[in-house]
Protein backbone atom coordinates (compact mmCIF):
# COMPACT_ATOMS: atom_id res chain seq x y z
CA UNK A 1 0.00 0.00 0.00
CA UNK A 2 1.20 3.74 -0.71
CA UNK A 3 0.22 6.46 1.48
CA UNK A 4 0.16 9.97 -0.78
CA UNK A 5 0.73 13.31 1.35
CA UNK A 6 -1.43 15.02 3.66
CA UNK A 7 -5.00 13.34 2.23
CA UNK A 8 -4.75 10.08 3.41
CA UNK A 9 -4.80 8.20 -0.40
CA UNK A 10 -4.23 4.48 -0.75
CA UNK A 11 -3.42 2.58 -3.26
CA UNK A 12 -3.94 -0.78 -3.07
CA UNK A 13 -5.14 -3.56 -5.44
CA UNK A 14 -8.52 -3.99 -7.29
CA UNK A 15 -10.70 -6.48 -5.55
CA UNK A 16 -13.69 -8.68 -6.17
CA UNK A 17 -15.74 -6.72 -3.06
CA UNK A 18 -14.99 -3.69 -4.44
CA UNK A 19 -17.09 -3.73 -7.26
CA UNK A 20 -20.18 -1.67 -6.12
CA UNK A 21 -17.66 1.26 -4.81
CA UNK A 22 -15.78 1.08 -8.76
CA UNK A 23 -19.33 0.97 -10.12
CA UNK A 24 -19.90 4.54 -8.40
CA UNK A 25 -16.57 6.02 -8.73
CA UNK A 26 -17.25 5.19 -12.17
CA UNK A 27 -21.09 6.26 -12.46
CA UNK A 28 -20.39 9.74 -10.17
CA UNK A 29 -16.87 10.78 -10.55
CA UNK A 30 -14.26 9.27 -12.84
CA UNK A 31 -16.01 11.72 -15.48
CA UNK A 32 -17.47 14.15 -13.87
CA UNK A 33 -15.42 16.69 -16.21
CA UNK A 34 -17.29 16.25 -18.70
CA UNK A 35 -14.74 13.62 -20.50
CA UNK A 36 -16.11 11.43 -23.51
CA UNK A 37 -14.98 8.55 -22.37
CA UNK A 38 -18.09 8.42 -19.41
CA UNK A 39 -20.16 5.27 -19.46
CA UNK A 40 -17.01 2.84 -20.68
CA UNK A 41 -16.38 1.59 -17.20
CA UNK A 42 -13.04 0.82 -18.77
CA UNK A 43 -14.03 -2.64 -19.95
CA UNK A 44 -12.87 -1.80 -23.35
CA UNK A 45 -10.12 -4.47 -23.72
CA UNK A 46 -12.75 -6.85 -23.13
CA UNK A 47 -15.19 -6.01 -25.08
CA UNK A 48 -15.71 -8.12 -28.21
CA UNK A 49 -17.50 -7.69 -31.08
CA UNK A 50 -20.14 -10.22 -30.01
CA UNK A 51 -20.70 -8.24 -26.54
CA UNK A 52 -21.33 -5.11 -28.87
CA UNK A 53 -23.76 -6.76 -31.15
CA UNK A 54 -25.53 -8.42 -27.86
CA UNK A 55 -25.66 -4.90 -26.87
CA UNK A 56 -27.46 -3.57 -29.84
CA UNK A 57 -30.23 -5.82 -29.27
CA UNK A 58 -31.36 -4.83 -26.27
CA UNK A 59 -33.82 -2.04 -25.82
CA UNK A 60 -32.48 0.76 -26.02
CA UNK A 61 -33.59 2.19 -22.77
CA UNK A 62 -31.10 -0.48 -20.99
CA UNK A 63 -28.18 -0.42 -23.82
CA UNK A 64 -26.21 2.30 -21.13
CA UNK A 65 -26.55 -0.26 -18.83
CA UNK A 66 -24.70 -3.16 -20.50
CA UNK A 67 -21.32 -1.96 -19.45
CA UNK A 68 -21.86 -1.00 -16.03
CA UNK A 69 -23.03 -4.74 -15.63
CA UNK A 70 -20.63 -6.33 -17.42
CA UNK A 71 -18.00 -4.39 -15.80
CA UNK A 72 -19.52 -5.35 -11.97
CA UNK A 73 -19.57 -8.94 -13.61
CA UNK A 74 -16.09 -8.95 -14.71
CA UNK A 75 -14.59 -8.21 -11.19
CA UNK A 76 -16.84 -10.29 -9.18
CA UNK A 77 -15.25 -12.93 -11.46
CA UNK A 78 -12.07 -11.88 -10.52
CA UNK A 79 -11.73 -10.91 -15.08
CA UNK A 80 -10.91 -6.74 -14.40
CA UNK A 81 -7.86 -6.25 -12.32
CA UNK A 82 -5.96 -3.84 -11.46
CA UNK A 83 -5.22 -1.14 -8.90
CA UNK A 84 -7.05 1.64 -7.09
CA UNK A 85 -6.89 4.98 -5.24
CA UNK A 86 -8.86 5.39 -2.12
CA UNK A 87 -9.24 8.39 0.04
CA UNK A 88 -11.67 7.91 2.82
CA UNK A 89 -13.32 4.69 1.61
CA UNK A 90 -13.84 5.80 -1.89
CA UNK A 91 -12.51 4.97 -5.15
CA UNK A 92 -10.97 8.16 -7.01
CA UNK A 93 -8.82 6.69 -9.36
CA UNK A 94 -8.16 3.60 -11.06
CA UNK A 95 -5.32 1.97 -13.30
CA UNK A 96 -6.35 -0.93 -15.44
CA UNK A 97 -3.49 -3.51 -15.57
CA UNK A 98 -3.33 -7.61 -15.92
CA UNK A 99 -1.22 -10.08 -17.76
CA UNK A 100 -1.43 -8.86 -21.46
CA UNK A 101 -1.91 -12.38 -22.54
CA UNK A 102 -6.10 -11.56 -20.94
CA UNK A 103 -6.75 -8.52 -22.95
CA UNK A 104 -8.83 -9.55 -26.03
CA UNK A 105 -7.95 -6.18 -27.43
CA UNK A 106 -3.51 -6.56 -26.84
CA UNK A 107 -3.58 -10.43 -28.38
CA UNK A 108 -0.88 -11.03 -30.83
CA UNK A 109 -3.58 -11.14 -33.40
CA UNK A 110 -5.33 -7.83 -32.93
CA UNK A 111 -1.93 -5.40 -31.62
CA UNK A 112 0.97 -7.01 -33.59
CA UNK A 113 2.61 -4.53 -33.24
CA UNK A 114 2.31 -4.13 -29.42
CA UNK A 115 4.77 -6.94 -28.99
CA UNK A 116 7.46 -5.58 -30.63
CA UNK A 117 10.61 -6.00 -29.18
CA UNK A 118 8.91 -8.74 -26.70
CA UNK A 119 10.46 -12.52 -25.78
CA UNK A 120 8.29 -15.58 -26.20
CA UNK A 121 6.37 -16.68 -23.30
CA UNK A 122 7.56 -13.24 -21.28
CA UNK A 123 4.61 -12.57 -18.72
CA UNK A 124 3.84 -9.32 -19.26
CA UNK A 125 2.25 -6.83 -16.63
CA UNK A 126 0.20 -4.46 -18.98
CA UNK A 127 -1.26 -1.27 -18.06
CA UNK A 128 -4.24 0.39 -20.79
CA UNK A 129 -5.97 2.67 -18.29
CA UNK A 130 -5.44 5.48 -15.85
CA UNK A 131 -8.09 7.38 -14.38
CA UNK A 132 -8.63 9.88 -11.23
CA UNK A 133 -11.39 11.92 -10.20
CA UNK A 134 -11.00 15.18 -11.48
CA UNK A 135 -10.89 17.07 -8.22
CA UNK A 136 -8.00 14.56 -7.06
CA UNK A 137 -5.50 15.18 -10.07
CA UNK A 138 -2.38 16.96 -9.27
CA UNK A 139 -1.48 14.83 -6.46
CA UNK A 140 0.65 12.21 -7.81
CA UNK A 141 -1.96 9.44 -7.83
CA UNK A 142 -1.54 8.15 -11.15
CA UNK A 143 2.31 8.18 -10.63
CA UNK A 144 1.68 6.24 -7.70
CA UNK A 145 -0.68 3.79 -9.18
CA UNK A 146 2.14 3.59 -11.67
CA UNK A 147 4.81 2.64 -8.64
CA UNK A 148 2.56 0.06 -7.09
CA UNK A 149 1.86 -1.44 -11.02
CA UNK A 150 6.01 -2.12 -10.62
CA UNK A 151 6.19 -3.21 -7.40
CA UNK A 152 3.15 -5.74 -7.83
CA UNK A 153 4.68 -6.91 -11.24
CA UNK A 154 8.18 -7.01 -9.55
CA UNK A 155 6.82 -9.40 -6.30
CA UNK A 156 4.39 -11.50 -8.81
CA UNK A 157 7.11 -12.89 -11.30
CA UNK A 158 6.45 -10.78 -13.95
CA UNK A 159 9.02 -10.63 -16.42
CA UNK A 160 8.53 -6.83 -17.29
CA UNK A 161 5.95 -4.70 -17.29
CA UNK A 162 4.39 -1.98 -20.22
CA UNK A 163 1.72 0.85 -20.99
CA UNK A 164 0.39 2.72 -23.87
CA UNK A 165 0.87 6.22 -23.34
CA UNK A 166 -0.23 9.50 -25.57
CA UNK A 167 2.17 10.16 -28.35
CA UNK A 168 3.00 14.26 -28.89
CA UNK A 169 0.81 16.61 -26.58
CA UNK A 170 -0.46 14.98 -23.65
CA UNK A 171 -4.23 16.27 -22.01
CA UNK A 172 -6.33 15.19 -18.72
CA UNK A 173 -8.45 12.94 -20.83
CA UNK A 174 -5.52 10.84 -22.32
CA UNK A 175 -6.30 7.81 -20.38
CA UNK A 176 -3.11 5.95 -21.44
CA UNK A 177 -0.88 8.83 -19.08
CA UNK A 178 1.73 10.63 -20.28
CA UNK A 179 5.22 9.16 -21.50
CA UNK A 180 7.22 11.64 -19.11
CA UNK A 181 5.53 9.71 -16.35
CA UNK A 182 6.64 6.72 -17.45
CA UNK A 183 10.47 7.50 -18.50
CA UNK A 184 10.47 9.16 -14.82
CA UNK A 185 10.23 5.83 -13.62
CA UNK A 186 12.74 4.15 -16.23
CA UNK A 187 10.66 2.70 -18.68
CA UNK A 188 12.08 2.34 -22.25
CA UNK A 189 9.17 4.17 -24.79
CA UNK A 190 9.42 2.23 -28.03
CA UNK A 191 7.96 3.56 -30.97
CA UNK A 192 5.59 1.19 -32.88
CA UNK A 193 2.99 2.15 -36.07
CA UNK A 194 0.26 4.84 -34.54
CA UNK A 195 1.63 4.69 -31.60
CA UNK A 196 4.56 4.32 -28.37
CA UNK A 197 4.66 1.47 -25.91
CA UNK A 198 6.30 2.15 -22.72
CA UNK A 199 8.28 -0.77 -21.51
CA UNK A 200 10.31 -2.06 -18.81
CA UNK A 201 12.47 -5.39 -18.02
CA UNK A 202 13.15 -6.70 -15.12
CA UNK A 203 16.32 -9.00 -14.73
CA UNK A 204 16.27 -12.42 -13.84
CA UNK A 205 18.10 -13.29 -10.71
Amino acid sequence: MITIDESYIKVCKLTKNMAAGYIDYFENRAFSDGNIQKGCYCVWHHWTEKHEHERSLMPENERPYRKRDYAKELIEKGVLNGFVAVCEDRIVGFCNADNKNTYFRLSRENAPNSWTGSREGDKILSIVCFTVEPDMRRKGIAKAMLEYACQYAKENGYDGIEGYPSKGRFSASDCGGSVEMYTDQGFDIIEIPNGVVARKNFKKQ
